[in-house]
């Protein structure tokens, strides 16, 4: 482990801030890139570390230029970037890692993401707490994730309790995959009646027909099931062609409502943004703080009837080509 103690005993320093920008698993590989920063102390190497030390990587990338991190921090971060492929075994892509950041002193810390600080009092992030309890709350059965893939590095299996089986379903093969398939052919694919719950994060904007595929985890939901969903309400356009639907809180009891055979228990928005205009229109282009913007939104819903309604529309109708498996290309061997 070239001397590398455990994640877990080193110190975090509060004056490191660092952003991962891509995390991503693409042909069995690993895809880390994004930059850190240490205004006292400079960086001068970066470790991924896997598991709580057991596999560990040196990031040889950083030092790229960073200029627009330079420019909201200062010259100091001018070259802080990284981008590396890694190769962690196959049972560790997908999973939680570490990132130990070392100055030239010798010392090494645990950084705070940029992107985690505030979010443990936002109501979007805790509904995954309250879900959680719930499901805690729940006879054992199946859990099925849709969109389980580890596209961003990140598998939620080890989340569910020990004696519920774990299923993840993607419409594309990859790590944490176990079943290939459509969402809107949910049923076709999983025994009816056989879940007692359904996660998913960052899928219901990709769903052509996000009411289809409600009807559809209705009915292969067990009476009494849950639902969790957590999507964006304002993001950038991404996984182009197929980037269909924004969510606000009100959006869920128009899907999940007594015709499909729910109740919403639920919802919540969160990451608070504001919405600005690149153009000089007057109208849009200083919109008024007032007006309530969030990235994402959230909710949990019971199964509390059968439904009778039927969406027969083809999935091909509704879509222009295939769900995008990743805008890069084979890394570099």
């Amino acid at each position: 482990m070239f001397g590398m103690p455990k994640p877990s005993n080193l110190p975090i320093n509060p004056d490191l801030i660092w952003k991962i920008d891509e995390a991503a698993a693409y042909f069995e590989r690993l895809r880390l890139a994004g930059w850190c920063y240490l205004s006292k102390e400079p960086i001068v190497r970066v470790h991924a570390v896997f598991g709580d030390g057991e596999h560990v990587y040196l990031l040889e990338s950083f030092g790229q230029p960073s200029p627009d991190v330079a420019a909201n921090i200062g010259e100091g971060a001018k070259r802080c970037r990284f981008d590396d492929w890694l190769t962690p075994p196959r049972n560790f892509i997908g999973r939680d890692f570490s990132l130990v950041f070392e100055t030239a002193d010798g010392m090494r810390y645990l950084g705070r993401s940029v992107l985690e600080q505030g979010a443990s009092d936002d109501r979007y992030f805790q509904l995954w707490a309250s879900f959680a309890k719930r499901l805690d709350q729940l006879s054992p059965g199946r859990v099925l994730e849709v969109g389980s893939r580890a596209r961003s590095a990140i598998t939620r299996r080890e989340l569910i309790p020990w004696n519920c089986e774990y299923i993840g379903i993607d419409i594309c093969e990859g790590p944490n995959v176990d079943i290939v398939g459509d969402a809107h052919k949910l049923a076709s694919l999983v025994e009816p009646g056989s879940i007692a719950a359904i996660i998913s994060f960052s899928v219901f904007e990709h769903l052509a027909m996000p009411w289809k595929v409600a009807l559809e985890f209705n009915k292969v939901l067990r009476p009494g099931g849950i639902v969790f969903t957590q999507t964006h309400q304002t993001w950038p356009v991404h996984e182009e062609p197929w980037d269909f639907w924004r969510y606000s809180e009100f959006t869920w009891n128009a899907i999940f409502n007594s015709a499909t055979g729910f109740r919403v228990l639920e919802v919540a928005v969160g990451e608070p943004a504001r919405i600005h205009s690149c153009r000089a229109n007057p109208v849009t282009r200083d919109l008024p703080e007032t007006r309530k913007a969030y990235l994402g939104s959230s909710s949990i819903v019971e199964k509390v009837a059968e439904s009778k309604l039927e969406w027969p529309v083809p999935t091909q109708v509704a879509t222009q080509g295939e769900y995008p498996r990743g805008n890069l290309q084979a890394p570099p061997q």
